[in-house]
């Protein structure tokens, strides 16, 4: 999974075999955290305005009266800087999928396969586990391994691993995954993901064209794809303000 997301895929794309045999879990694991009802907001404007939209949207949810309360992202800046602004009250969490590629490419990186395999499936298990500091630890000492990268210097070994390190150092407080998931917190953005997607389907593509800009269709988009009744309760609300707004004289 980790080797082929956001270009880091390794030059050896054979399988690697290991004494271990792997059985799949196929029982459910109760207390998992589940999607009951889905909104949507959506918004061509800078980050300014997106955050606005979604702490109001959060406010009508009910969402901050909740007693646990989660904020996921990538490692954007852009994602946190809403959390710090609108959010900082919920339990900040970097993606699970992000983090295991940054440590997936630190691994590999520079080393023969099977060496590098074998790091990384520790690298991983220290990171679920929430062994943060550990694992910090281990690719600092790799990037000390390897020297310092010059300063416009991409794609080498040292240049990845200190890229890695800054990411990983940068969300230390974010990946505390084993607690989050004692606390019962979702550690993926795979919902949001997918409703990306869909999203694009209807509003990228070279044959479409937004004369007076995306937002208008952005917004139908979301709300066609939340779960909350959206497009109802405008219908319902508009029909009232009309007839409220409609103006009647007595004949003379």
């Amino acid at each position: 999974m980790a080797r082929e997301i956001k270009g880091f895929t390794h030059d050896a794309k054979a399988s690697l075999e290991t004494k271990e045999q792997v059985v799949a879990e196929t029982e459910d694991r109760g207390g998992r955290p589940e999607v009951l009802v889905k909104s949507v907001v959506a918004t061509s404007g800078d980050v300014e305005a997106f955050g606005r939209r979604l702490v109001a949207a959060a406010y009508e949810r009910g969402f901050h009266a909740a007693e646990r309360k989660a904020f996921l992202g990538d490692g954007s800046a852009t994602n946190w800087s809403v959390w710090r602004e609108h959010f900082s009250h919920y339990t900040p969490i970097l993606d699970f999928v992000h983090a295991p590629m940054y440590v997936y490419a630190a691994a590999m990186t520079g080393r023969p396969v099977e060496e590098g395999w074998f790091c990384y499936r520790d690298w991983a298990q220290w990171l679920w586990s929430g062994e943060i500091d550990r694992l910090l630890a281990a690719v600092e000492q790799r990037s000390c391994e390897l020297g310092p990268p010059d300063k416009h210097e991409t794609g080498t070994p040292r240049s990845v691993v200190a890229t890695v390190l800054t990411y990983l150092a940068n969300n230390r407080t974010r990946m505390n995954y084993a607690e989050y998931r004692k606390r019962g917190l979702p550690i993926t953005t795979a919902a949001m993901e997918s409703t990306i997607k869909q999203i694009d389907r209807r509003i990228k593509g070279t044959e479409k064209f937004w004369d007076e800009g995306g937002d208008p269709m952005l917004q139908l988009v979301a709300d066609r794809l939340s779960q909350t009744n959206a497009v109802a309760r405008f219908w319902s609300r508009r029909l009232d303000r009309l007839i409220h707004a409609s103006c009647y004289h007595q004949a003379s």
